[in-house]
C-alpha cells in the first residue's frame, strides 16, 4: 500500500483517486474549491456530456493532438468501462444517438454524476481536502515526495497524481498554475491555446446575421496545405460565428490563428449542388428568389443574405448571371476571414500543455520526476466536442491510479 496524493477534484482527478483506492492505496484528494467537479458542472451546457457511444477505436479520429499517446489510456478504461462503472454507483445516463451519439446523465444534471462520485470516494475512504491549493511540489533526487499547500503546509506521500486541468474556465480553479510548477522542475510545456472556442470574423456584415442558426453545414479550411472539413450546426453572432462545428474547426486552426488570419469556407447545403440551387431559382422566373430559396434554407437566413447582397426583392427572371453566382457562392462557399478566437474566457478546453514526449503513455508517469503522474487536460491532449475530452480525462485518470506501485 502506498500513500497517494491526487491534486485536482475534476473528472480526471476523481477517477485517479477512485482507481488508486481500488488498488488498496491510501488516497488523499486535494481540491482548491469548496466542492468537487466545479468545471464538470458546466460541461454540455450544464447537462454533462459524459462520453460518447461510438466504438472506442473511433475516438482516436476525434482527438486533435497526440491521439496515439492515448492508446493505453483509452483501452485501459474505455467508454464502455465508464458506463459499467456508472451502473455500479447507480448513476443513470442516456444515449442520444440522434445527437452524435453523445451520452448525458439521465436527468441532464451534472450534479447526479458528481454525487455518485462523492459517495464512491467516501465508500473507498478517500480523504478529500477542500479549499486547499497546491503551490509547489516537494522534489528530492528527481523523485516526488509530496506537495506544498497555499498555507505553507507540506503533505508527504509516496506518489503524486496531478490532475489540475488547463486554462479554460479559470474561474473554476483551472488557471494553468501547475504548468509553471512543472516547467520549474524540467518539464516542457507546449504552448497553451484556447480550443473549442467561438470565432471572430473580419467581415463586419456578419453581425446582420446575428442569432441565425444553421443545421448540418460544412466548414472547411486549409492549414499547411492540409484540408480540414467538418460538418455540424452553427450560429451567427455579433462577433462572428459559433456553434458545435465552429468550435471543432477552432481546435484545428488555433495554432495557425495565433500568428495570422485564417480563411474558412462554409457550405450551407452540402447535400445540394450549385446546379440544383440555380435550377430552383430559374424554374420559378416570376417568383421572388427569396421565396424560391426558402424551401431549402431558413427564411431568416435567405432574407438577410439577399439584403447583404442588395438583392432582396429581385425575381428569378431579373437575376443577372453575376448576381446568380454571388447568391450561389454565398450559399455553397461563403468565405469568412477568421481574425481570432474568443480566447480562454470562452474556450471549453485547453490545447497544449505538458509535452506527451515526457510522460510514459503506458502509465502516465513523468519521465522527468519519479513517482509523479500527470493526467487529463494538463497534458498536451485535446479533442473535438462530443464527450471525447471527458473520456480522455476519465481514461488517463484511471490509468494513472491503476499504474501505481
Amino acid at each position: 500500500m502506498a500513500k497517494v496524493i491526487v491534486v485536482g477534484g475534476g473528472p480526471s482527478g476523481i477517477m485517479a483517486a477512485i482507481s488508486a483506492a481500488n488498488n488498496n492505496h491510501q488516497v488523499i484528494l486535494i481540491e482548491r474549491n469548496e466542492s468537487l467537479g466545479k468545471k464538470l458542472r458546466l460541461t454540455g451546457g450544464g447537462r454533462c456530456n459524459i462520453t460518447n457511444n461510438r466504438y472506442i477505436e473511433d475516438f482516436f479520429d476525434k482527438v486533435v493532438n497526440n491521439s496515439k499517446f492515448l492508446y493505453s489510456s483509452f483501452y485501459s478504461f474505455t467508454n464502455e468501462d465508464l458506463l459499467s462503472y456508472l451502473d455500479s454507483i447507480n448513476v443513470e445516463y442516456k444515449i442520444e444517438e440522434e445527437h452524435d451519439s453523445k451520452i448525458y446523465t439521465k436527468n441532464d444534471k451534472a450534479l447526479d454524476l458528481i454525487r455518485g462520485f462523492e459517495e464512491d470516494l467516501s465508500r473507498k475512504k478517500v480523504k478529500v481536502l477542500y479549499n486547499k491549493r497546491v503551490t509547489d511540489l516537494i522534489i528530492e533526487d528527481n523523485t516526488v515526495k509530496g506537495v506544498v499547500l497555499n498555507d505553507s503546509e507540506n503533505i508527504y506521500a509516496d506518489r503524486v497524481i496531478l490532475s489540475t486541468g488547463g486554462k479554460s474556465y479559470a474561474h473554476t480553479g483551472s488557471d494553468g498554475n501547475m504548468y509553471e510548477i512543472l516547467q520549474k522542475y524540467g518539464h516542457t510545456i507546449t504552448k497553451t491555446l484556447p480550443a473549442l472556442c467561438p470565432l471572430k470574423t473580419k467581415e463586419d456584415w456578419v453581425k446582420n446575421l446575428q442569432g441565425i442558426s444553421m443545421s448540418g453545414v460544412n466548414i472547411s479550411t486549409k492549414i499547411k496545405k492540409k484540408k480540414i472539413s467538418k460538418t455540424g450546426d452553427m450560429i451567427f453572432t455579433h462577433f462572428g460565428i459559433s456553434g458545435p462545428v465552429v468550435l471543432i474547426i477552432d481546435s484545428y486552426i488555433n495554432k495557425q490563428l495565433a500568428g495570422e488570419h485564417v480563411e474558412v469556407f462554409i457550405d450551407f447545403l452540402p447535400n445540394i449542388s450549385k446546379d440544383e440551387i440555380v435550377s430552383l431559382i430559374r424554374n420559378n422566373p416570376n417568383k421572388n428568389i427569396a421565396n424560391s430559396l426558402k424551401t431549402i434554407l431558413p427564411e431568416n437566413f435567405i432574407k438577410e443574405l439577399l439584403n447583404i447582397l442588395n438583392l432582396s426583392e429581385i425575381k428569378g427572371n431579373s437575376l443577372t448571371k453575376e448576381n446568380e453566382n454571388a447568391v450561389v457562392e454565398n450559399i455553397k462557399n461563403m468565405k469568412l476571414t477568421i481574425t481570432s478566437s474568443m480566447g480562454f474566457k470562452a474556450a471549453m478546453v485547453t490545447s497544449g500543455g505538458v509535452s506527451t514526449k515526457e510522460v510514459d503513455a503506458s502509465t502516465l508517469e513523468s519521465k522527468k520526476i519519479n513517482g509523479l503522474f500527470i493526467t487529463g487536460e494538463l497534458l498536451d491532449l485535446d479533442a473535438e466536442t462530443g464527450g471525447y475530452n471527458l473520456q480522455i480525462a476519465f481514461s488517463t485518470g484511471y490509468l494513472a491510479g491503476l499504474s501505481l506501485e
